[in-house]
């Protein structure tokens, strides 16, 4: 049996005042996806121009076999 975690990060974009997720987490700059005029957008940002709103946490089991 094979046990992964997969985490979510929803953040509020200061700029855009919306709320968008975390595509990949940096030190001191992350990929941010958003909704903006009903368009998809993904953007590289800053971990200063975001704040993180909060964490959800993906269980994956996988049975071997």
């Amino acid at each position: 049996m094979k046990e992964y975690y997969d985490v979510v990060h929803i953040v509020y974009i200061h700029s855009e005042k919306c709320y968008g997720s975390v595509e990949k987490l940096g030190a001191y700059a992350s990929m941010v996806r958003y909704k903006k005029d009903d368009e998809e957008v993904e953007e590289l940002m800053e971990n200063e121009d975001f704040t993180i709103m909060e964490e959800i946490i993906f269980k994956h089991i996988e049975e071997q076999g």
